[in-house]
């Protein structure tokens, strides 16, 4: 009733603003609960949707009538994000009771403190902080029965992880299991969860909590019967209307709050029940002709979504709904991996206005309408602006005219693949799908890693092989999937397509098979390719790379990855399948995380961080005001990190005030060619020798002024050595010396950055894999001077692949602000000092 009478408010299209309506007085919603539950006899008979979302103290939330939909004027970066997080924590952190709850409201035990809990943990509160031990002592002394509250409890024990917790989790998924409903006398609400204990029937928004939490419980272990999840997706899949939506009754309209709940629970059971384009058969493994993406209930959904989307109102729902909203909305923008729903970015939006809508002196939410606690409404947008910023690690790129599915045949492997990963990593992590029609380069360097699939050849335009190149040029890595064979026929056609790619951007370099050294098969989890592992994923099976000198950016596998991540639930839960079956699964997950941590060395860039793309651009000129810097043509093993200097010439003359003027071309040993490089840069990865006459050359270049900037690729020690003695040679009355930590490059005297503390960066193959190891220091560079001034400069750490690729974490050295800084410190104390 409410819902229908308030409809009108949450219509969209075309409007830029809404009606100001008087906020209901404060307690009216509480006394009206308990008016119509003392009528009615029953707290479910003849009580709107709306009136049983108050009971719980869960879903009463409100919002703020008086809005423009485009009226958000919060600034939404990182640091203001985290700003709004922060006082929204303070202000949790005031209101929790000297017990260490919130006030709850009536009917249920620990709702409102379970979710001010989990909204803390996710907002970064310390595990040790002393308001979170005192809300898990409060939490840890009630063993709820309320639907509710054993679901949140729950989700707040398996975010924390403690090991102690793991019998109250098992309690908590028992009451559960117990009270789902079965068959009887609610059979149309199979599979459903009313509020508990004696309080029969379902409805969707008890539903999904209790999902959510037998999800999380199983993620840690606990072992769920795989009927639980049945009975409750058929639930959900009987429930949807024509369009895609949920409503909360039979017969009620579609909402944006239960059309979230619908898709995230969907996504949820299927994952639980390995019920998506991929399926097992005996000891096979079968990776198309499964559930058919045509009829996709998830798909359907977000259609839903997208046609209704707002952010300034729960859409087609009643005004108490708004928080309850987003969150749910932030759901389902994780769980099915989107960035946008629609043309809109779900999550900047939502950041904008909640930010825009934050109390400036207190840092609660409130809104009018139904909304009457402010711990509530709090809560739910910490727990949209924390978990909806998670750090992406993988992506799919989406590829084509928009209606084949080709590009995404297992569209649940990416958010399995992230599980493991986050369990791995002991971090809550996301995924994401990347539109690749209308995608730039920035819009691309949100995902570390993307994955590209198809069968047939890929259809893509030149502007948008050119955006890729770039995306791999900055940092970017791309794994090429082929969906062949296993169901799915022939990829020969995608294999052949992917070769030609490669030997347009590398130069005529095409894929070839990664060695048994390579990261690929060890930077997270060893896969023996060459011994117990060998023929586990079929004789025909190896990982294909392009490697450039600084690392490999673009992987190849003739099997399809993401159909095996698809299935890889399995390996959580104790299911009897084969072994053959089983270490398909394994190998592909552990091949995933390798991927990952390959890309990435596990450091990963915050959801609102803008993407810098290093842009080299045309060279410039060189004339009277610019210095110009070349790179010397040496046959060492540097020609592959040619982009090193253009890029720090960008960088550089974006923070320095001097026009630096990099050469397109190398430049050879040639005195007349040397005259007007004021900075030749030296890099390579092996050996090797000066003739009597190149030394000549470079000495009179030096003793004219000249500077040499130099740099081991990968920190070579070959090339290191020889380079040590070559300066010796050239001239041997100014030998390399180390650069003291106070030397004056390191400060800003010259008008450059104090790089006097630096991160170093080691890759350390262990026992766990490949990691990264990062000491504090002063930048690790030797020098020599000619008549007191220093003109030769000497890194033995990386500079050229940090410059080269903003993501380069194979070889020891520094990141591509620090190598980047150092370089423009070098450069302008050469011309000052």
């Amino acid at each position: 009733m409410i819902e229908k009478q308030n409809r009108v408010v949450g219509k969209q299209a075309g409007e830029s603003s809404w009606m100001s309506i008087d906020p209901i007085p404060k307690g009216f919603a509480r006394k009206s609960w308990h008016y119509l539950t003392r009528a009615t006899g029953d707290s479910r008979k003849g009580v709107p949707g709306l009136m049983l979302l108050l009971a719980v103290g869960v879903c009463v939330v409100g919002i703020s009538l008086v809005q423009s939909q485009h009226a958000a004027s919060a600034e939404v970066d990182a640091t203001s994000v985290q700003r709004s997080i922060d006082r929204g924590v303070a202000y949790l952190r005031k209101t929790q009771s000297d017990r260490g709850g919130w006030e709850e409201f009536s009917g249920q035990s620990c709702g409102a403190s379970s979710l001010c809990t989990l909204a803390l943990l996710n907002s970064g509160v310390s595990r040790d902080d002393p308001d979170l031990t005192r809300a898990m002592r409060y939490l840890r002394n009630i063993e709820p029965s309320e639907t509710y509250s054993v679901s949140l409890q729950t989700l707040v024990y398996c975010q924390l992880g403690a090991a102690g917790d793991l019998p109250r989790i098992r309690r908590n998924v028992q009451v559960l299991v117990r009270e789902q409903v079965k068959d009887g006398a609610f059979a149309k609400r199979s599979g459903a969860w009313g509020y508990g204990g004696d309080r029969l029937g379902g409805d969707p928004s008890n539903t999904q909590f209790a999902l959510l939490a037998l999800g999380a419980a199983q993620d840690r272990g606990i072992e769920v019967d795989s009927a639980v999840f049945e009975r409750s997706l058929k639930y959900w899949l009987s429930r949807q209307n024509p369009k895609g939506g949920w409503g909360y009754g039979g017969g009620t309209s579609a909402s944006g709050s239960m059309t979230c709940a619908g898709i995230a629970s969907v996504i949820i059971a299927q994952g639980r029940l390995s019920k998506g384009s991929s399926q097992i058969t005996g000891d096979q493994i079968r990776c198309c002709g499964g559930a058919d993406a045509d009829d996709d209930p998830v798909q359907k959904g977000v259609d839903w979504l997208t046609d209704s989307f707002s952010v300034t109102v729960n859409p087609g729902g009643h005004l108490g709904t708004y928080f309850y909203f987003l969150y749910a909305l932030e759901r389902v923008g994780r769980l099915s991996g989107r960035r946008f729903i629609g043309d809109h970015d779900w999550y900047r939006e939502g950041a904008e206005q909640l930010l825009d809508q934050q109390d400036n002196f207190q840092g609660f939410w409130a809104g009018g309408g139904w909304e009457e606690d402010r711990n509530i409404t709090t809560a739910f947008a910490l727990l949209f602006l924390s978990k909806g910023k998670r750090q992406v690690v993988i992506g799919q790129f989406q590829h084509g005219d928009g209606k084949s599915r080709n590009w995404q045949q297992h569209p649940d492997g990416m958010r399995q693949l992230v599980r493991h990963v986050e369990k791995a990593w002991r971090r809550d992590l996301t995924w994401q799908t990347i539109q690749g029609k209308d995608a730039s380069v920035a819009d691309l360097l949100q995902t570390p890693v993307l994955v590209i699939s198809d069968s047939q050849s890929l259809q893509l335009t030149n502007e948008a092989l050119e955006r890729l190149k770039q995306y791999i040029d900055q940092g970017g890595t791309i794994l090429f999937e082929a969906d062949g064979g296993d169901g799915c026929g022939d990829a020969s056609a995608f294999e052949k397509n992917v070769n030609e790619i490669c030997r347009q951007w590398f130069g005529g370099t095409t894929l070839a098979k990664l060695p048994p050294t390579h990261p690929v098969w060890f930077a997270e989890r060893k896969v023996d390719i060459g011994g117990i592992d060998a023929g586990v994923m079929g004789d025909d099976f190896w990982v294909y790379g392009v490697q450039a000198c600084c690392r490999t950016s673009v992987f190849y596998v003739p099997r399809s990855l993401s159909c095996r991540w698809e299935l890889s639930d399995l390996l959580m839960r104790r299911n009897e399948v084969s072994a053959s079956v089983t270490g398909q699964l394994d190998t592909s997950v552990r091949i995933g995380q390798n991927i990952i941590a390959y890309a990435t060395g596990r450091e990963l860039k915050d959801k609102l961080d803008k993407r810098v793309v290093l842009d080299s651009g045309p060279s410039i000129k060189s004339d009277r005001g610019t210095v110009r810097l070349a790179y010397l043509s040496l046959d060492a093993g540097g020609e592959e990190a040619r982009r090193a200097l253009p890029n720090a010439a960008a960088i550089i003359g974006k923070r320095a005030f001097v026009r630096l003027a990099p050469s397109p071309e190398p430049v050879s040993f040639d005195a007349d060619e040397l005259k007007d490089v004021f900075v030749l840069w030296i890099h390579g990865r092996t050996e090797f020798q000066f003739t009597i006459q190149q030394r000549e050359v470079l000495r009179e270049y030096v003793q004219n002024d000249g500077v040499i900037i130099a740099s081991a690729i990968c920190g070579n020690e070959a090339f290191a050595a020889s380079f040590r003695e070559e300066i010796k040679r050239i001239l041997p009355g100014s030998p390399l010396l180390k650069m003291p930590p106070e030397h004056p490059a390191f400060t800003p005297s010259f008008d450059g950055d104090d790089v006097r503390r630096v991160t170093v960066r080691k890759p350390v193959l262990g026992g766990g894999g490949q990691s990264i190891n990062r000491r504090q220091s002063h930048p690790v560079l030797e020098y020599a001077e000619i008549d007191g001034v220093a003109n030769v400069f000497f890194s033995p750490l990386d500079l050229s692949c940090a410059l080269e690729s903003s993501n380069s974490v194979q070889c020891p050295g520094y990141d591509t602000k620090t190598a980047a800084q150092i370089v423009g410190n070098l450069v302008l104390f050469a011309l000052q000092q």
